[in-house]
C-alpha cells in the first residue's frame, strides 16, 4: 500500500460518524460494488471531516465588548488549533478524494445514459476533483491569515474571515456529497450530505426568532409617546435575551459585533430617539440579511418541500368545502401547522397565518373559503 493509500485509509473512521439513510440508500442502488464501495468511503470521510469542523467552535474567542482590538500574538495563539484541526480536517479528505477518485482509477471520462453506474462515475470524479482542487486553495487561505495587515488589525475581522472559511469548506464538502448522490437518482439534499438536517434546524430556529425579535422592535419604535428612558430598558432587555438564545450561538462575529455596538449606544447617557431608531434600523436590515442568506443557502429544499406539504392540505381543505363535509377546518389547521416551519420567511405569509389561526380558534368557519384562497396566493409567491 502507497503512503496515499495509508493516509486515506487511516482518516476513514471505523467507529466514526454513520452514513446519513438517504446517502447509504443511494449506494445500496449502485450495481457497481466497486463504485459503490468508493463512494461511501468518500462519504464517511465527509461526514468525519463535517462533524469535525462542526465541533471546532470559536465562541470562547469572541470579544465581550465591539471594541476592534488588535488581534495579537496572543489570539492567534489561542486560535491556532482550531486553525491546526480546520488544516488537518480538510488535508485529510483531499487525501481521500485523490485515492479514491485519482486520474489513473476512473474507468470512464464521458458521460453515459442518466442513472448508470458509467454516468455516477463520471459526475462523482468530476465533482470530487473540482472541489478537491477548491478546498486546496481555500486551505492556503488559512494558512496565509497571519500573513494579512488587514486581519491582525482586529480580533473581530480575524474571528470572522475563519469563520467564513470554515463555513465555505463545509458548504463545498457538502455539496460534493450531495452531488455525487444525485448523479446516482433523485435525493434530497437534507437526506444524504452529512450534517445537514442539523444545519437546518439550527437555520430554522434563527430564521423564526429573528422574525420573532424584528417584529417586536418594530412594534416598541412605532410607539412614538414611549418615553425614551422606558424604549431604551426595552430595546436592551430584546437584544440581551435574543443574544443568549441558542439561535444567535451560530451566527459569524459580524453581526455579533454590530449586535454589540447597538447595546453600546443605548446604554449612553446622551443618546437621542433618531439616532437610536437608525441604529436599530441599521440592525435589523443586518438580521433580515442573514435570515435571507440562510434561506437561499441552507433552507431552499426545506421550504420547497413544506410549500408542496402545505398546498397539499390547502387542496384536500378546499374539497372538504366543495363536497360540505365539514372537515375543511380540521384540513385548513393542518395546513397552518405545516406553514409555520416557514416562520420568518416570509412578514405577509406569517401575518396571514395568525390571522387564519385566530379566524379557526374563534369558530369562523365561514371565513374559512376566503382564508384559504389567501394561503394559496401567499404560499404562491415564495415561488412555486
Amino acid at each position: 500500500m502507497d503512503t496515499t493509500a495509508k493516509q486515506a485509509a487511516s482518516f476513514v473512521p471505523g467507529d466514526g460518524p454513520s452514513l446519513p439513510k438517504g446517502l447509504q440508500a443511494a449506494l445500496d442502488a449502485i450495481v457497481d460494488r466497486e463504485l459503490a464501495g468508493r463512494l461511501e468511503r468518500l462519504g464517511l470521510a465527509a461526514a468525519r471531516c463535517i462533524e469535525q469542523l462542526q465541533t471546532i467552535t470559536l465562541v470562547n474567542l469572541e470579544p465581550t465588548t465591539a471594541d476592534e482590538g488588535s488581534a495579537d500574538l496572543s489570539l492567534w495563539e489561542q486560535m491556532a488549533p482550531a486553525v491546526a484541526d480546520t488544516v488537518a480536517s480538510i488535508s485529510g479528505l483531499t487525501v481521500v478524494i485523490d485515492h479514491e477518485f485519482s486520474e489513473q482509477s476512473s474507468r470512464t471520462g464521458v458521460f453515459s445514459m442518466e442513472r448508470s453506474d458509467e454516468r455516477a462515475e463520471a459526475e462523482a470524479a468530476l465533482v470530487f476533483r473540482t472541489v478537491a482542487s477548491l478546498l486546496k486553495r481555500e486551505l492556503q487561505q488559512v494558512r496565509d491569515m497571519v500573513r494579512r495587515p488587514e486581519l491582525m488589525a482586529s480580533r473581530w475581522a480575524l474571528l470572522e474571515e475563519l469563520q467564513r472559511l470554515r463555513a465555505d469548506f463545509r458548504r463545498r464538502v457538502g455539496d460534493a456529497v450531495y452531488l455525487s448522490a444525485a448523479a446516482t437518482g433523485l435525493v434530497r439534499r437534507d437526506d444524504v450530505v452529512p450534517g445537514a438536517s442539523q444545519e437546518v434546524q439550527r437555520a430554522l430556529l434563527y430564521r423564526a426568532t429573528s422574525a420573532d425579535l424584528i417584529k417586536q422592535v418594530k412594534a416598541r419604535l412605532a410607539r412614538a409617546d414611549e418615553p425614551l428612558p422606558r424604549l431604551l430598558a426595552s430595546l436592551r432587555s430584546d437584544l440581551e435575551l435574543f443574544a443568549s438564545m441558542p439561535a444567535w450561538r451560530h451566527v459569524h462575529a459580524g453581526p455579533k459585533r454590530h449586535l454589540l455596538l447597538v447595546l453600546s449606544l443605548l446604554s449612553h447617557e446622551q443618546v437621542t430617539r433618531p439616532s437610536v431608531e437608525e441604529a436599530m434600523q441599521g440592525l435589523l436590515d443586518v438580521l433580515a440579511e442573514l435570515s435571507e442568506a440562510m434561506t437561499r443557502e441552507v433552507l431552499s429544499s426545506h421550504d420547497l418541500q413544506v410549500i408542496v406539504e402545505a398546498g397539499s392540505r390547502l387542496e384536500q381543505a378546499r374539497l372538504h368545502v366543495r363536497l360540505g363535509t365539514g372537515a375543511e377546518s380540521w384540513a385548513l389547521g393542518a395546513a397552518l401547522s405545516i406553514v409555520e416551519k416557514l416562520r420568518g420567511r416570509d412578514e405577509r405569509l406569517d401575518t396571514l397565518a395568525r390571522q387564519v389561526r385566530k379566524d379557526l380558534e374563534d369558530g369562523l368557519t365561514e371565513s374559512v373559503q376566503a382564508d384559504l384562497d389567501e394561503l394559496r396566493v401567499a404560499l404562491g409567491r415564495l415561488g412555486l
